[in-house]
């Protein structure tokens, strides 16, 4: 959290001294010009302020016009299609992840409901983690085991899940590489995602009762429930993303 503080002051640091130095540039390159005051700023509180000097400075004119050109060349080639470029990969990555959530619901539903036919909309209404703990949590949690229990009768199921999970696994690992990051905890946070999913898929450790930890990691997600924590109100993995 102090390093992101940090991060974030460093940032705003340097868009402040990017600023007044551009200010200073724009009051420097009129005084210094030999072009009269600009018609709409005459008789103005600054007319005064931007009056030519009497001997003119070519060198103070020369820098500022350079500093601001650089200044606005930057802007245009960096920092526009660097947000932009943000702006998307934020947006796909959030519509990505609801994706996600409803194939793994609708998964979920076939494997508890042993292949018999799901409504089409229901999965994307329990995507709301009220909905999806009303749903699994009813009859003592009877619909949960029943959705573990098909996961473990018919491996079709589990695979379906690991192709899901894979494939956000990729897409988060696509953010990763493309973003530069100023947010130490986002980073921190969709690292570890990417390799508990890899833990889950190749680890030893979860071999013996791999349905129960797919289980558990799904659940965290999808009922926003931590067993450090407890019920959540924030889905973290969304937080995550409109932070990056």
């Amino acid at each position: 959290m102090e390093f992101r503080l940090i991060e974030r002051a460093k940032r705003h640091l340097f868009q402040v001294i990017a600023s007044v130095l551009a200010v200073f540039a724009l009051i420097g390159m009129l005084k210094s010009s030999d072009e009269p005051v600009l018609g709409f700023l005459q008789k103005t509180v600054v007319e005064d302020l931007l009056q030519k000097w009497p001997t003119g400075n070519t060198i103070i004119f020369h820098l500022s016009i350079g500093y601001l050109v650089s200044l606005m060349f930057w802007i245009i080639v960096v920092g526009i299609p660097e947000r932009k470029k943000r702006i998307v990969l934020k947006k796909n990555l959030a519509n990505h992840y609801q994706l996600f959530k409803e194939d793994v619901i609708r998964i979920l539903l076939e494997a508890a409901a042993n292949s018999h036919p799901i409504e089409s909309d229901f999965p994307k209404k329990l995507t709301d983690h009220l909905k999806f703990n009303e749903y699994f949590r009813s009859s003592k949690n009877q619909k949960w085991y029943d959705a573990l229990n098909g996961l473990q009768r018919d491996t079709r199921y589990l695979n379906d899940l690991i192709v899901e999970i894979e494939i956000f696994a990729d897409e988060i690992a696509y953010i990763l590489n493309k973003v530069d990051f100023d947010d130490p905890d986002v980073i921190a946070f969709f690292k570890h995602l990417s390799q508990h999913v890899y833990r889950l898929k190749n680890s030893s450790v979860y071999s013996y009762d791999q349905v129960k930890y797919f289980g558990n990691f799904l659940y965290g997600i999808l009922g926003r429930w931590s067993f450090i924590d407890g019920q959540r109100e924030d889905d973290i993995v969304e937080l995550m993303i409109k932070r990056l």
